[in-house]
Order: C-alpha cells, then structure tokens, then sequence
C-alpha cells in the first residue's frame, strides 16, 4: 500500500498518461457471439392472414401454403428447419379449436368465413392438424385479430336484419363485404357506406354489442385453445406473435407512435388491449409472447420489411442453445457480459433459466465472482469467523479467500454484510481496491485508476443491478 503515500505523484502521473490510457483499458469490444439455435426439427405456423402472408398489394393464395417472404418462410430459412404452414385468413380462436378439439361446433355462422377453401376441405384437415401439432419442435401462433375486429361488419349487418332495419343497407353492406373479403380492412368502407345510407348513427349504436361480441370472443377461447395445443405437444416451443397497430405504415410513423401522438396511441391501446389474454397466458402457460409492436403495414398486413420485421422478433424471442438464460434478450446491453459470466463460470445464475439481470448484487456475489475468477484456489473455510456468514454457507470459501487476500474484510464487530447490496460507486471503489491488492505495481495501479475514473458515477448511490454488474465485473477483467 506504499502507493497511497505517493498519491500526488501518482494522481500527477495519471494525468500525464491520460493521452495513452486508452491502450490500457478494456480490449476491443468482445463480438457478440453468433447464437446458436436448438435443432427443431419442424415449425408449424398456425394462424390468420397475418401468419398465413397475405399481402394488400398483390393477391397471393396463403391458405394453408408457404408464401415467400412471409415472416414463417424467413425464420424456417434462418433456422434451416422444415416448416408445415397451417396458417389461413379469416382464422380466429373458434377456427382452431374447432380443429383441435373432436366436440366444439361453431354455431355463429362464421365458421371459416375468410377462406376460399371449402369448409369440408378444411374440416377434413383437423387430423393433420392434430399430428403436426404433436410432432412439432417449434410452432409460432399469431391469431386474434378476427376475433376482435375482423367480423365486426358482419356482425353489424346481421344485428340490423334480425331487426328487420335498413334492408337495402343491410343487402350493399354485405355485397361490399363479401367483395373486399375478410383479409381486407373493409370497415372503413362499411361505414362510409353507412353514412352515405344516412344510416351511419344506427350503426354506431350497433357497435358496441359487436364490439363485446368480437372481445368476448378472444377473451373466452384463448385460454382452451392454448391447453388445446399443450394437450397435444406439452414440451414443444410455442411463440405466441402479439397484435400490432395496423396504422404504422413506414418508419416515420413508428417514430411518431414513439413519440405518442394521439392518433396511433389509440390504436395501439387497442391493441395492447386485444393483446391481454395473450400476455396473461404466457405467464400461465410459459410460452413466449412476441412483442411485434412497430411492424411496418401496406393497408392492414405487413409488408415484406413488416414480415422481416417479425421473424428477427421471433428469432430474438428463442433460445441460444449455449446460454440458458431466458430473461437476458440477446444482444441486449448486458447479454455479452452475462455471457462471458456463464461461459466462464464467473457468475452464476438464480436458477437454471433465470439470471434476474434486474436483481440485487451483494458484497457476497462480489466474493464469488473474483473467487471464481481466480480459479477457486483451495481454501480453509474455517480459519476466520464471520458472525453473519454460516459455517454452511456455500458462499463463505469465497468471502474467506477474499479476507485472507486483502481484498475485503470485516467490520470491528467481525461482521461482513454478505447481503449487503452494492451502490455503482462502491462496487467501482472495491474493485479498485481489489485491483491494487492482487498487483501493486505502477503499470496495474494506473490500469485500476483509470477503471476507477471510468466506473465513477454521478448517480453514486444507485444501486448496482446483476446485469449492470455483470458489466462492471467484466471491464475489471480487462483492465
């Protein structure tokens, strides 16, 4: 500890290398490890229009067949894996399980309302369906939109006749209907009808009770459908693609939703809204929800950007094979430093899937992470009593090895505050002082200095997370 005697020397020469420091920080950055993907097998797309990649620019059969560009064609091409696309427009929550399950009719009169398929065709797939399913390894799900808001003219329409209203209305706006067909949005339409009918304030008293139709819908037959697909595969990887807010039609206006403009923030309330039962069954289930909100539409479908869009989400939603924890996104601020953590057995996890890269770090985490790093030398766990560590404590070979080397110690009544969490500024301080403890000489004192003054917060009693820590931890390493 000489060195602190000639502090002023040494503050003055730090100044004086400032120009060369750079060379004796942290290396390049690590490259972010191309992740690696499980081997699925099959992928089977389930789903509406959306899943199924029909586009509004030009018409392209997508019931139940591969369409190039479609979100389900990039991920099964990025993946290398074989893809059973059972997606078809005009899909909902009924749909599926009326295919899945042997006693469940659809008695709403929309039964496959959106396909140019015959019923009985499509009824007759119901056993292919079922052993796809079962055979799967990965299977993505994006359906809801029709239960919500797809039917809603329809409904409309056939509220106004069993009404016996409006007949020469209730006639065009089913003409229109069926002309602009399910994948269209055509309720825009639909009410411009309307008002030019003179008819437009009947419809929006109608609205509502479609409205309740269309949620209750999705609401009510999300959860059997999801134990539907269980039932048949329990261990298969399910994705779960949210809804997204059809208005975003380039960058500008993801920009502008960012920006909560009110417009697009209505929408998208919407759909965070249609999206409930969705992320409420992911914590149920343990499936992933997609969060896909930003995707890029023509009318009422992604464009092919839009579909690129998604599938890079699903890609980043599924595991790497060679890092099992789930809740750290790759490529995300942290995930490199986590990584070098698991590889290195550095820093352990929670559990086996969780890192909680937003959870506390202690002084104890501290020990066992530079323990670890120095490679575990042995260590007589009993030559130091702790009051607060237990003799039991698979922590206190690390605490002990970390006292006996100077690089933390215990308080004047023989405590060490395992639990203790570290602030950004102290975690920065102790491995300062770690730093200097391993190596004193001049070269690693000006290397720990700089990690000092490059560690130093101005926020200096923010509590320092896993994930930031992480971070922290593996700068140090480099110095």
């Amino acid at each position: 500890m000489k060195f602190f005697k000639k502090s002023t020397a040494l503050l003055l020469a730090f100044l004086m290398l400032a120009g060369m420091l750079t060379g004796f920080a942290a290396d390049e950055e690590l490259p972010l490890k191309e992740k690696q993907y499980e081997d699925y097998g099959t992928y089977v797309l389930l789903g509406d229009s959306v899943a199924s990649g029909y586009n509004d620019v030009e018409y392209v059969f997508s019931e139940f067949t591969r369409v190039e560009n479609s979100y389900a064609d990039f991920v099964a091409d990025d993946l290398g894996i074989e893809l059973i696309p059972l997606a078809c427009p005009g899909f909902r929550t009924l749909e599926l399980r009326h295919l899945l399950e042997d006693n469940f009719p659809v008695e709403d009169g929309y039964l496959f309302h959106g396909s140019h398929t015959p019923n009985e065709e499509i009824e007759a797939l119901a056993p292919y369906f079922r052993q796809s399913i079962s055979e799967a390894g990965l299977i993505t799900l994006g359906i809801g939109g029709n239960d919500f808001g797809a039917y809603l003219g329809w409904v409309i329409a056939d509220v106004m006749e069993e009404d016996g209203l409006f007949t020469d209305f209730v006639t065009k706006a089913r003409a229109l209907l069926a002309e602009e067909g399910v994948e269209s949005d055509a309720l825009d339409d639909f009410l411009d009808l309307a008002d030019t009918m003179g008819v437009l304030p009947n419809v929006i008293s109608i609205l509502p009770e479609a409205l309740d139709y269309g949620i209750s819908s999705l609401f009510n037959n999300w959860d059997p459908m999801i134990e539907d697909i269980y039932r048949l595969n329990p261990d298969v990887t399910l994705l779960v693609i949210g809804m997204f807010d059809t208005g975003v039609k380039t960058e500008e206006d993801v920009a502008k939703n960012e920006k909560a403009l009110i417009k697009l923030n209505i929408a998208q309330a919407i759909v965070d809204f249609a999206n409930g039962p969705m992320k409420k069954g992911a914590e149920k289930y343990g499936y992933t929800f997609v969060d896909v909100t930003g995707t890029i539409c023509d009318e009422t479908h992604p464009t092919a950007e839009g579909h690129r869009f998604i599938a890079d989400k699903i890609l980043e939603a599924l595991p790497d094979v060679n890092f099992p924890y789930t809740d750290v996104e790759y490529g995300s601020t942290y995930y490199q430093a986590v990584a070098y953590m698991y590889e290195n057995d550095i820093m352990k996890g929670t559990t086996a899937t969780l890192f909680s890269p937003k959870g506390a770090f202690t002084k104890k985490h501290l020990a066992e992470a530079l323990y670890a790093k120095a490679g575990r030398p042995e260590v007589d766990a009993d030559s130091i009593t702790i009051n607060d560590v237990a003799d039991e404590d698979v922590a206190k070979p690390a605490i002990v090895w970390a006292i006996k080397e100077g690089i933390m110690s215990l308080d004047v009544q023989g405590n060490f505050g395992p639990n203790e969490q570290y602030t950004k500024n102290g975690l920065a301080v102790a491995l300062f002082s770690a730093a200097i403890a391993e190596d004193s000489g001049f070269l690693s004192v000006i290397r720990a200095l700089f990690f000092l003054f490059g560690n130093i917060s101005l926020a200096p009693t923010q509590s320092v997370t896993r994930g930031k820590a992480a971070m922290t931890l593996l700068d140090y390493f480099r110095i």
